[in-house]
């Protein structure tokens, strides 16, 4: 058996949130199984096909086979991409696999082998690019809302990736389902809580956000030191320090609803809550939030479908 790929990520938290997922896919196509839609699985950062949810909470290292697994594997869970080609209700039409790691993109080639009957492409490439020329190639196929087709894609990257155009471009289809993985543990890296960040990490916010209004996360605080310098008279003396008011930010609860507010704004049926994923010092890692972009009655059944496992699953 020849060893093709890595692709360690994860801890406990990875199964509970494949769980979802697999519990929102058996549903999702159950409902639509006899309506005449043709049905698409989207995987933007598809990885190996496996991982391991017994690793730290860090990128590391583990063995997935293209093939098969040898016994030496045999803990590691199926990841998104075969948990979408294993529901047997009513099966996906086509999916679509989104990979950069070279390595990985191998191991999907044998995925795609060993799945021969399934409509499958792999495309290599930023996740980024790819999604957002797929949304608008079939926007200007099908129409918006698409006429016959509707798609679930899954957003799942290690960090932060995503950028708010090609959420705001799956919005703009009015036909797809959103799953995504926001990473809240980097955001909390790169926004420092007693000042604003630096203009590197203020770009990659606003490509994240799709604007600059995570910036509402910051407020002065001054009210420890002007009380006391009133009560000794110092004032006077006191106002240069006084005017440079401390910066402080919000919690990482703020940090998530910022985000969620901006999915509201594009997306007709966004859940209310997201699931907290934390790691083992129980500090927030992701929150998994879902979106639907269908504005009518198939919206709203995929939203309570949802909410529903985000809540008690």
């Amino acid at each position: 058996m020849t060893e093709v790929a890595t692709n360690w990520f994860g801890g406990s938290w990875t199964e509970r949130k494949l769980e979802i997922l697999r519990g929102y896919l058996q549903a999702y196509t159950t409902v639509l199984k006899k309506q005449p839609f043709q049905l698409t699985y989207v995987d933007a950062f598809a990885g190996t096909g496996y991982v391991n949810p017994n690793s730290p909470d860090s990128q590391q290292a583990a063995p997935v086979w293209g093939d098969e697994l040898d016994e030496s594997a045999k803990d590691m869970l199926k990841g998104s991409t075969i948990s979408a080609l294993e529901v047997n209700d009513k099966p996906f039409d086509r999916f679509l696999f989104v990979e950069q790691n070279g390595a990985f993109v191998q191991a999907l080639g044998a995925l795609k082998r060993r799945f021969s009957g399934r409509d499958i492409q792999i495309w290599p490439g930023d996740a980024n690019q790819v999604l957002q020329l797929w949304c608008e190639r079939q926007n200007e196929k099908l129409g918006n809302p698409w006429h016959r087709e509707r798609a679930v894609i899954f957003l799942d990257p290690f960090a932060t990736e995503v950028e708010w155009n090609t959420v705001a471009t799956i919005a703009d289809t009015k036909s797809v389902d959103l799953w995504i993985l926001f990473p809240v543990s980097a955001l909390t890296r790169n926004m420092p809580t007693q000042r604003q960040p630096y203009a590197g990490n203020a770009a990659m916010l606003n490509r994240v956000y799709g604007g600059s209004e995570w910036r509402n996360l910051y407020q002065a605080d001054r009210a420890d030191r002007m009380p006391a310098a009133r009560q000794m008279g110092l004032t006077e003396m006191l106002v240069p320090e006084i005017t440079q008011s401390q910066v402080v930010r919000d919690d990482q609860q703020a940090i998530v609803e910022v985000y969620l507010d901006k999915l509201r704004s594009v997306f007709p049926a966004v859940a209310p809550s997201p699931r907290w994923f934390y790691n083992s010092r129980n500090s927030p890692l992701f929150a998994l939030m879902f979106a639907s972009a269908n504005p009518g009655r198939g919206g709203e059944i995929a939203l309570n479908i949802a909410s529903y496992l985000l809540d008690h699953w």
